[in-house]
């Protein structure tokens, strides 16, 4: 018997090859039934039947992947998730990272919609680009196509126009309202992967206006919770995609929550958000939902209808106080809900993503119709995006629906949101590509994916609404297969993972980007670009000295930056200081000037204080002239007035690093010296001069010290006055040191204005090696600034410091300065863009690099945006940034200037500084 069992075993496996192999060579049949279809290409046999039977480590090929049991798409009634991936770290942007990563080298076309970013994005997108070129995915534009014509046929609204327009008016802030997207598709953006990447982008170009639509919990039992709350473990999920789906309950938002077993409950993280509205089934029965606020009851909806013998959709919306971080809703009796929308009550961007699991457009069409028009009425959507065809394409493929079908679901589906929101704008995308597995393990291209996608551009073109080839985009066919190859996609060859899906939603994002650009003509007609321009020539010298000290040889390297307010308040050159010091070593925290107390040094651990009588002067409304510290300041006091400069407040005594304190004063003829203490002991007087002073000069006294902490007095002598400008801290070791000489109101012609030797004596004193320049944002503000005053005034001043310290020079742009007009809206400040043309001609003139602060912002109306963001990157005055602003802009910056350090290691060259 077992004899005749291993015969049998034996024919029938012999017998299984061979029907595997006659219908693999079999003419005329489809590929998507060979078992082995690579046996019919092109190519001698053999090999390839060798390869089938040898183990692949003999043949020195890849191994093939076992065949996925996730054949099959995500088909309605199997709410099945991909395996959840672990999440990439998100670029803060608000941190300062201490190295920077080597940016790809990516050739770029202008007017690939990568304008308007800030630098933690653009620096991401560029990454991506960088996939992009690796991929062969392609910048695919969006085909408008026309949603209103003429009688003759003219086209006088196109597919987009009710979207670019909204967005226009949100940048041009005539708008008090959000911009909504509704975004329907299937599993590809369940986990909010694809749209998360278009919604970042856009809340960043435009401004956000809050999370948007969130389901009550996670509809299926795996995914990101991105896009839901977290509820308790008893709630009924009944979706659109279910066998037994919710018939005549549900709109588009295709889940039904109903708590199971008594009282359920779910909570969401509301931080920023001031409105929140419940999405619910008012019906016969009677039942409540109590929404409470950081565990307090705000509000207790009654969700029991008017009508005592239909349901209908329902919704109830509620203010959530300032400063609210989590929303809960408790259920009681019975209730259906079906979702939270969750805003900021401010104009943005809102874009809701809903993907359902096997979701179709005969998926969205089961949605009651009623609820489907009041659900996305509700919204007021400018955007619908109409996103499904993969598992169209799936079931084609398998010859279980035809092409007829789906052009007949996706026709209705494109007029049932025409009909339901006319005023909005619809865009349809095609699936993407995909892939099957043979029996033998191959994986070879699905089809159906190029013949749904065609059906659905000629439904969009007839339904007026706009068109996206997310197929072309990709890569066309087979792409699915080179992404697998690269870690793209998942095993099952239909989902992408999170890094292939950031590309598509990047490719996705581009494209809005440049149909915007396309129908808005920008406010100002200016070349702003972002990164550091002209550093491989201009900062040749301090490039190689940060080399030379990082190869570990003991020197300084000097920063010193003049400016104005954005200067002054430290936040940003003590962010940048951070970076600097962390990579090449402190040498000490550099000049601080003479002043009052201020809490802006606080984090610094520098003090300052008065006592006694002091008059604190600045060079903002004095004669052109004067004698002042490196600040514009001076302070001036009385007969046994004090001053004390206290550096590294609260830290430990240490008798290393030596160093040295330096104290800038200005004596005056016939006054005698201050009494001077450093830590508490006595300085000696000073030594005699050679000559009687004949005019007030600046003086520079030098004091030895040790260790980190020190505290310096000045006392005027009781016959006299005394005139402070600041003191310095430097120790004794490798490293850098950054001085913050900003003066707020100050512009550059203010610098120019001070006494020209004061000024260099003073500067030449610091032993900069790199002089930065931070002015323009107070000329952006001058209506009658004469632009060729500031360019030749500009560029002779940085020639003169630039000869007093043999300093390198680099020159920093405007923040975006914008100023309300007469009916309180925001405009670009009167001579915001005169100054930005003008600077790099400046910097270009002076031989200085150029970096531009407001296209690190994102460029046009990017202060806006940053006022509205969460928390708030802008001030409110339209000029300053709050300091989580500074730090993400000295993020921004240092990865830009080390970015540039890094590529002039490698003997890359940098952007150049262009004219406009």
């Amino acid at each position: 018997m077992d004899f005749l069992k291993a015969r049998s075993t034996g024919l029938t496996l012999l017998l299984t090859v061979a029907l595997a192999l006659g219908l693999s060579l079999a003419p005329g049949v489809p590929e998507s039934l060979r078992p082995i279809p690579s046996l019919q290409r092109s190519g001698p046999l053999g090999p390839k039947l060798t390869a089938l039977v040898l183990p692949a480590s003999l043949t020195g090929k890849r191994p093939a992947r076992p065949p996925s049991d996730t054949m099959v798409a995500d088909a309605p009634g199997s709410p099945t998730l991909p395996p959840e991936e672990e999440e990439e770290s998100p670029d803060a942007g608000s941190a300062v990272a201490d190295t920077v990563p080597a940016l790809p080298a990516v050739p770029t076309k202008p007017g690939i919609g990568l304008e308007e970013l800030s630098a933690p994005t653009l620096a991401r997108a560029l990454e991506l680009e960088a996939l992009r070129e690796r991929m062969g995915a392609q910048h695919v534009d969006i085909e408008l196509n026309c949603r209103k014509a003429a009688a003759d046929g003219t086209c006088l609204e196109d597919g987009l126009a009710p979207f670019t327009r909204a967005l226009a008016e949100l940048r041009a802030d005539t708008r008090r309202t959000p911009v909504r997207v509704v975004h329907l598709g299937d599993s590809l953006i369940a986990s909010d992967y694809i749209t998360d990447t278009v919604r970042e982008r856009l809340q960043e170009r435009f401004g956000t206006g809050g999370k948007g639509f969130l389901f009550i919990t996670r509809p299926a039992s795996a995914g990101r919770w991105t896009r839901s709350g977290r509820g308790s473990d008893g709630w009924v999920i009944e979706r659109l995609v279910d066998t037994k789906w919710p018939r005549d309950r549900v709109g588009w938002t295709g889940v039904a929550f109903t708590p199971g077993g008594g009282s359920q409950s779910t909570r969401y993280d509301v931080e920023g958000s001031r409105v929140a509205e419940l999405f619910f089934l008012a019906q016969p029965t009677s039942g409540s939902v109590l929404l409470s606020v950081d565990g307090k009851a705000l509000q207790r909806v009654q969700t029991r209808g008017f009508s005592k013998t239909k349901s209908e959709a329902a919704f109830a919306r509620v203010s959530l106080p300032e400063g609210a971080k989590t929303l809960s809703l408790t259920t009681s009796g019975k209730v259906e809900l079906h979702g939270v929308s969750l805003e900021t009550g401010t104009p943005g961007v809102v874009y809701d993503a809903v993907g359902l699991l096997g979701g179709m457009a005969e998926v969205y069409l089961r949605a009651q119709p009623a609820a489907f028009r009041a659900q996305l009425r509700q919204r007021k959507p400018s955007l619908v995006v109409l996103m499904v065809g993969g598992n169209e394409a799936f079931f084609y493929s398998r010859e279980r629906t035809t092409l007829d079908e789906v052009r007949k679901q996706m026709k209705e589906l494109v007029a049932r949101v025409r009909a339901n929101v006319p005023d909005s704008a619809c865009l349809v995308m095609s699936p993407i590509d995909a892939g099957v597995r043979t029996m033998s393990g191959e994986a070879i291209p699905r089809r159906g994916s190029k013949e749904v996608g065609d059906i659905f551009r000629e439904e969009a073109r007839a339904g007026g609404c706009a068109f996206w080839d997310a197929f072309t985009a990709m890569g066309g066919e087979g792409s699915a297969l080179r992404w697998l190859d690269e870690g793209l996609m998942l095993e099952d060859l239909v989902h992408p993972r999170a890094k292939g899906s950031d590309l598509l939603g990047h490719l996705f994002d581009l494209a809005m980007q440049r149909a915007f650009a396309k129908a808005h003509s920008p406010l100002l007609n200016l070349h702003d670009p972002p990164g550091l321009q002209g550093a491989d020539a201009a900062l040749v010298k301090t490039f190689a000295r940060l080399g030379r000290r990082e190869a570990g040889e003991s020197l300084r390297v000097g920063i010193s930056q003049l400016g104005a307010s954005h200067t002054a308040s430290h936040y940003f050159t003590d962010a940048v200081r951070e970076v600097l010091v962390k990579r090449f070593g402190d040498a000490g925290r550099g000049f601080i000037a003479a002043g009052k107390p201020s809490p802006r040094l606080e984090a610094a651990r520098v003090a300052r204080e008065l006592e006694g009588e002091w008059t604190v002067e600045d060079a903002l409304e004095a004669a052109p002239g004067g004698l002042w510290g490196l600040t514009g300041i001076r302070a001036v006091g009385g007969p046994g007035a004090k001053l004390r400069i206290q550096f590294c407040k609260g830290c430990p005594d240490a008798k290393t690093p030596p160093g040295r304190l330096d104290l800038y004063t200005l004596d005056m003829p016939g006054v005698s010296g201050p009494d001077i203490t450093v830590d508490g002991e006595p300085m000696p007087p000073d030594a005699p001069l050679p000559e009687p002073l004949a005019a007030p000069t600046v003086r520079v006294r030098s004091f030895p010290v040790t260790g980190p902490a020190h505290t310096v007095q000045v006392a005027a002598p009781e016959g006299g006055g005394v005139t402070v400008l600041g003191a310095s801290l430097e120790h004794e070791t490798p490293g850098v040191v950054l001085d913050a000489l900003g003066l707020p109101g100050a512009t550059a012609f203010t610098l120019g204005d001070m006494d020209a030797a004061a000024v260099d004596t003073q500067l030449a004193s610091r032993r900069p090696d790199l002089l930065v320049f931070w002015y323009g944002t107070n000329e952006a503000h001058r209506a009658d600034l004469d632009a060729a005053e500031l360019r030749r005034d500009y560029t002779a001043l940085i020639t003169r410091l630039r000869k007093a310290t043999n300093a390198e020079c680099l020159l920093l742009g405007p923040t975006d300065r914008l100023a309300r007009d007469a009916e309180g809206r925001w405009q670009e400040a009167p001579a915001l863009a005169s100054v930005l043309d003008t600077l790099p001609r400046v910097a270009k003139d002076a031989g200085c690099a150029y970096w531009s602060p407001r296209a690190a912002m994102g460029g046009e109306r990017a202060m806006l945006r940053w006022q509205r963001a969460q928390p708030a990157l802008g001030h409110p005055d339209g000029v300053h940034l709050t300091p989580e602003g500074y730090a993400r802009l000295a993020g921004a910056f240092a990865r830009d200037f080390l970015g540039a350090y890094e590529a002039h290691k490698k003997g890359q060259p940098t952007a150049r500084v262009e004219d406009n």
